[in-house]
């Protein structure tokens, strides 16, 4: 069984802590889909190792930059493949620092966290919901799988013009519970 690992790497804004997401480039599977950034575990390297791997290639940044805090619980997608998020802190919030990979990645944005206590993720049954009523950009995406409808729930939420779904909403609403509580 393939194993992928995504960062899922948080800084401190002046504005409270946000999370750092990509949106992945034209030149890669799923386009202009938001993601955190990760990708195939290589033989003999655990998930924290991938997910840091990947981010350095992704984004630019610089390993010491990187604090690794821990992992959520593994998700296996519907395609049989296991994803392990790996929760990291950023020592910089500042995204002209980084030098993306733009073969891999189109852009980069923060989501506050802040912004989520006052917004709510929906979420939609994609095997009964009618087309009519799944948001433009969420059908946009989903109508790219032919097995979409077998799909089943899937929470999605809008940021700045950023359609969030899938797993990257799963993670998003895990990362968020846990942070939130720890802020208070």
């Amino acid at each position: 069984m393939e194993k992928f690992a995504v960062l899922v790497p948080w800084v401190e804004t002046k504005d409270g802590e946000a999370l750092l997401l990509e949106v992945r480039s034209e030149h890669v599977r799923q386009p202009g889909e938001v993601c955190f950034p990760g990708g195939r575990a290589e033989p003999g390297e655990t998930a924290p190792e991938t997910a840091v791997r990947e981010s350095c290639e992704e984004l630019g940044i610089r390993r010491e930059d990187i604090d690794v805090t821990g992992e959520l619980a593994q998700q296996t997608m519907s395609s049989g493949k296991i994803v392990i998020p790996v929760t990291a802190k950023l020592s910089t919030g500042d995204l002209s620092e980084l030098k993306i990979s733009e073969c891999e990645v189109s852009e980069v944005f923060l989501l506050p966290l802040n912004w989520l206590r006052e917004h709510e993720f929906q979420t939609f049954d994609l095997s009964v919901t009618p087309y009519n009523e799944i948001p433009p950009k969420l059908l946009k995406f989903v109508s790219r799988y032919p097995d979409f409808r077998g799909r089943g729930k899937t929470d999605y939420i809008e940021y700045e013009g950023h359609a969030i779904w899938g797993l990257t909403a799963r993670i998003i609403k895990t990362v968020a519970a846990q942070r939130m509580t720890l802020s208070g």
